[in-house]
């Protein structure tokens, strides 16, 4: 079982710049239609400061190493006992490349259920960009099966 005290722990804020070449292969790889995601030029043309990244592409953002390796270590978990469950995410501000986000992660609950076969940990991002402004919030779901 997970260790309970660790809820409402905060990881060190983190920063990214999120870089043009990147986001285009990201848009890229997801088949996006949408020119705002890998043209300048028509997202320029409809507003956009440079090219928009795509709402999901934080999850590149929140899945480095160091931040969700050493969480994990740090809770103990077994990654042979580790499944993804849930993501959900909330939308400010649009970002576009070259903003600076600040990611908060956080880990904001862990319960247990099946009389303590499954623990679940739910961690939350919140990015903000340059200015301070909301960017969004990625909230992650994760069963751990005990042994």
């Amino acid at each position: 079982m997970l260790d309970k005290s660790f809820i409402n722990y905060e990881m060190p804020p983190f920063e990214t710049c999120l870089e043009k070449g990147q986001m285009e292969i990201f848009a890229r790889a997801l088949n996006e239609k949408n020119s705002i995601y890998t043209d300048e030029e028509v997202a320029r043309a409809q507003g956009y400061r440079s090219i928009v990244a795509m709402p999901t592409y934080v999850i590149r953002l929140g899945t480095r190493d160091d931040l969700i390796y050493s969480m994990f270590d740090m809770l103990k978990i077994e990654l042979s006992r580790l499944l993804h469950g849930e993501q959900e995410f909330k939308f400010g501000q649009v970002s576009c490349a070259g903003d600076v986000l600040t990611g908060k992660k956080k880990i904001v609950d862990i319960f247990e259920k099946k009389q303590g076969a499954l623990s679940f940990l739910v961690t939350s991002i919140e990015y903000t960009n340059q200015y301070g402004a909301f960017v969004c919030s990625d909230q992650c779901t994760f069963v751990i099966r005990n042994s």
